[in-house]
């Protein structure tokens, strides 16, 4: 886990780069649309399977994911799945996780992916880097927990599900997430299976120092400022003199009788 901080605007407001804890929380809707324009749908709530029986399609889902450091910490999540269909032609998935910082800035938050895939060939690869979205900085040492609650607000509900209402809703929040850095890759396959390949890099947080903090990085400020400063004055100085720029007279005072 490695972190570092710098000046952003001022000093009120100071940027720090964490490792977050990222975990699959097992939940997800996938759509999908082959060639004669017929829907299919799963996921991972099964109130929502049931509602939506007649366009079913289970797929079968493995999830990988890799600490590369050993650090504790996810670095990369593959997950992949692999449905009967093979004649899709657009595939949609909302993926939903849990985002953890806990280093200077306290938070905790269900937050989603939402990926769509054109489809050339039948077995395709997705990959991204996920990134942190702020509107608004953090207060370091202080909970943030309000978005720590199920993107799907009453599970009963047929409206619940739809991807389009949850992503308007998380669009409203100050802090979501991202896949950035997005490719994608296709190759023949017998049937229709996707691979989300999600990369978990350091991320550049947005915090509001303390009093005492932005003090201290004013004060550096300043003193480099001075020190600057002070070496242009001498220097100018310097050749100003040496060179004989301007005309000087020395006066020696007479002294008195």
């Amino acid at each position: 886990k490695q972190w570092y901080q710098r000046r952003v605007r001022g000093v009120s407001e100071m940027t720090y780069y964490e490792q977050p804890d990222v975990q699959f929380k097992y939940k997800l809707i996938a759509q999908l649309r082959n060639t004669k324009k017929e829907s299919k749908v799963w996921s991972t709530y099964s109130y929502y399977n049931t509602l939506v029986q007649d366009m079913l399609s289970v797929p079968s889902i493995s999830v990988d994911d890799q600490d590369t450091d050993r650090d504790g910490l996810t670095d990369q999540l593959n997950i992949t799945l692999q449905f009967t269909e093979s004649d899709i032609e657009s595939c949609q998935a909302l993926l939903v996780f849990q985002y953890q910082l806990s280093d200077l800035c306290d938070l905790v938050m269900e937050t989603p992916l939402y990926i769509h895939s054109t489809v050339g060939e039948q077995r395709v690869v997705v990959l991204g880097d996920l990134s942190l979205q702020q509107r608004q900085t953090l207060q370091p040492h202080s909970p943030h927990t309000v978005y720590n609650s199920s993107l799907v607000q009453d599970p009963t509900l047929l409206q619940s599900y739809e991807v389009a209402d949850i992503l308007a809703s998380v669009s409203k929040r100050s802090l979501s997430t991202k896949l950035e850095e997005l490719y994608s890759v296709s190759s023949p396959g017998e049937h229709f299976t996707v691979s989300y390949v999600i990369n978990i890099p350091p991320q550049s947080v947005r915090y509001e120092p303390g009093f005492w903090e932005a003090v201290k990085y004013a004060w550096i400020q300043y003193i480099t400022l001075l020190v600057i400063a002070r070496y242009v004055v001498c220097a100018v100085r310097t050749f100003v003199f040496q060179n004989m720029i301007l005309t000087t007279l020395r006066q020696d005072k007479a002294k008195s009788a």
